[in-house]
């Protein structure tokens, strides 16, 4: 019998590897948010504070360009708004120091009508019905004068709190956040040209941050204040099976492993792909169960990996939907995160539950995860790539991240070149 050849084998394999490009599966949503009258298709992001004391009692935290942020708690309902201007961008971190010796989390909001950023923190009840407090309420916003379309906030390798924004007009900011008399302060450290920013992603164990630029694609910048202005195209556009790119998620699985989650609002699905090498894994759509109100055009994703109650004990997954038909607007579709995992074949990694989270970020146990609740971001090792996943000793990629279909290749290419040898 003849053998294959070597380069049908390699275009067989790389076939494999690729994984045509498979529709998306479906993943039923379990709950929504019911927002109250105002006006519709306005909820630019998302994001999530975990409170650590009562994981059920956690809260989602929308923007809305017209009429400002909102909370709501896990079974969709809202129970605060803050008509303190818009908000097209908002996000967490945790463990910042307000004073005396107490850290809390920090939430900050984009905010173009008072064209800055504007600082809150949750409120320190365990089960208050609300949800935000104005940190230093007399004070400015902070970086008042500019206008931010998005904002990711995280927690440094040298332990600084800084924030990446997107400007209105193009362009990538970073800022360092320092606490002051009960404030805080933010210092513009590094601008990056980019082009339109419409997702970030940032992955502080990584030192790196991803960005979704508006008609081009995916890159990857250095996390680092001084990692200079140079990025990396990761994934074009028409590439990877993303028609366009919106906000970015990270789910992580453990301190190396997860997916980015990329939400594809032009054909309205989630691309997911490893964390640590970047390949499309896949895609899903949200469906309502028997139902026709799916997740249309969704611009805000947030992926959780820590126990949230009984209603999410394997983490959340939550996608804003455009064109809602159960509110006759917008509104936030929720599911577990197994569901989501369990929807693959095989199924995607679920990270192991341990009283309600996985791994707090170093703070005072306020809610941290290994990542936080907002954006997440992924890295891939290359030049300019400070850090690697710290499994290899040249900070790269370790072997454990190969994917099947490549060790199959390499198995299946090793056995042509034998037997070329052995006929020859």
């Amino acid at each position: 019998m003849r053998s294959a050849s070597l380069s049908a084998l390699t275009a067989l394999c790389v076939s494999t590897v690729a994984g045509a490009q498979t529709p998306p599966v479906a993943v039923p949503y379990s709950s929504q948010t019911r927002p109250g009258a105002r006006s519709a298709g306005t909820v630019d992001d998302v994001a999530l504070w975990v409170n650590s004391s009562n994981p059920a009692a956690s809260r989602l935290l929308t923007s809305d360009r017209n009429n400002g942020l909102f909370a709501y708690t896990l079974d969709g309902t809202e129970v605060q708004t803050l008509t303190e201007g818009t908000s097209s961008s908002v996000d967490v971190v945790y463990g910042f120091p307000v004073g005396d010796g107490v850290t809390q989390a920090l939430v900050v909001s984009a905010n173009p009508t008072l064209s800055g950023l504007v600082p809150y923190v949750p409120d320190s009840a365990p089960d208050a019905g609300g949800g935000l407090s104005r940190l230093s309420p007399t004070a400015a916003p902070l970086d008042v004068g500019t206008s931010y379309g998005m904002v990711r906030l995280f927690r440094a390798a040298d332990g600084t709190f800084q924030a990446f924004g997107g400007l209105a007009g193009g362009g990538l900011r970073q800022l360092v956040l320092t606490p002051t008399d009960g404030g805080v302060t933010a210092t513009p450290v590094r601008d990056i040209p980019t082009g339109f920013v419409t997702g970030l992603a940032v992955d502080p164990s990584q030192r790196a941050v991803y960005v979704a630029q508006q008609g081009q694609g995916l890159y990857r910048y250095g996390s680092d204040v001084d990692a200079g202005i140079e990025g990396q195209q990761v994934v074009p556009l028409g590439d990877g099976g993303l028609s366009s790119v919106g906000r970015l998620t990270l789910y992580a699985s453990s301190g190396v492993d997860g997916y980015l989650v990329v939400s594809d609002p032009n054909a309205s699905t989630f691309v997911v792909f490893d964390r640590r090498t970047l390949g499309r894994v896949g895609a899903f759509q949200g469906v309502q169960d028997g139902g026709s109100d799916g997740v249309d055009q969704s611009r805000g994703v947030v992926a959780y990996p820590g126990a949230l109650g009984a209603a999410f004990p394997e983490g959340l997954f939550v996608a804003h939907d455009a064109l809602s038909s159960s509110t006759l607007g917008d509104n936030l579709k929720l599911t577990s995160w197994g569901s989501v995992a369990r929807a693959f074949t095989p199924p995607l990694a679920i990270a192991q539950q341990v009283d309600g989270g996985t791994g707090g970020d170093g703070g005072t146990g306020d809610g941290g995860t290994a990542q936080d609740g907002g954006g997440g971001g992924v890295v891939i090792p290359g030049p300019g790539n400070p850090g690697g996943s710290g499994d290899s000793p040249d900070g790269g990629c370790g072997c454990s991240s190969t994917s099947v279909p490549a060790v199959a290749m390499l198995g299946l290419l090793g056995m042509a070149l034998r037997s070329r040898r052995r006929r020859g």
